[in-house]
């Protein structure tokens, strides 16, 4: 675990309401769309995949927002209807690198938040997963960064 300052981003974004069932559908459809749209715009991309979440609680029932983020220089021009340019505050967080399938991402979550407790951290409502490595075809090779927000 480590502790760092997640920085402000300017992003193109994709903003949706959801809960954690229904993530599936966004897997893979919402990136691609993101990715196109910044060369149909000519933007700089200038960091991976980013989903954020704020008010996840690990409850399946739960409804929170859903943030597919992919970082740019800046914004111009306009985007698709189902798109926008979206500014990300900077946030302090604990920061752990995951290795493997995204199904072993909800084992990481619990004893990450474990630990901060144990710690004396205070847990905040935002949490991201930073997409280093997208490998569909062998996903023992994708490299996940999450971040758990304190306070």
């Amino acid at each position: 675990m480590q502790l760092k300052k997640a920085p402000s981003l300017t992003t193109l974004a994709f903003s949706t309401r959801t809960t954690l069932p229904e993530l599936n559908a966004f897997v893979r459809t919402v990136a691609r769309q993101l990715y196109r749209e910044a060369v149909r715009l000519d933007l700089e991309i200038t960091g991976p995949i980013i989903w954020q979440y704020d008010g996840v609680d690990g409850k399946p029932e739960t409804v929170f927002q859903l943030d597919i983020l992919l970082p740019i220089h800046s914004a111009q021009g306009e985007p698709a209807d189902t798109l926008a340019f979206k500014t990300v505050a900077a946030f302090s967080c604990a920061s752990v690198e995951h290795t493997g399938p995204w199904d072993g991402l909800a084992i990481v979550y619990p004893s990450l938040r474990s630990r901060l407790m144990q710690e004396g951290y205070q847990q905040g409502a935002r949490s991201r997963e930073v997409y280093i490595n997208m490998d569909f075809e062998n996903p023992a090779n994708n490299v996940t960064e999450i971040q758990v927000q304190i306070i």
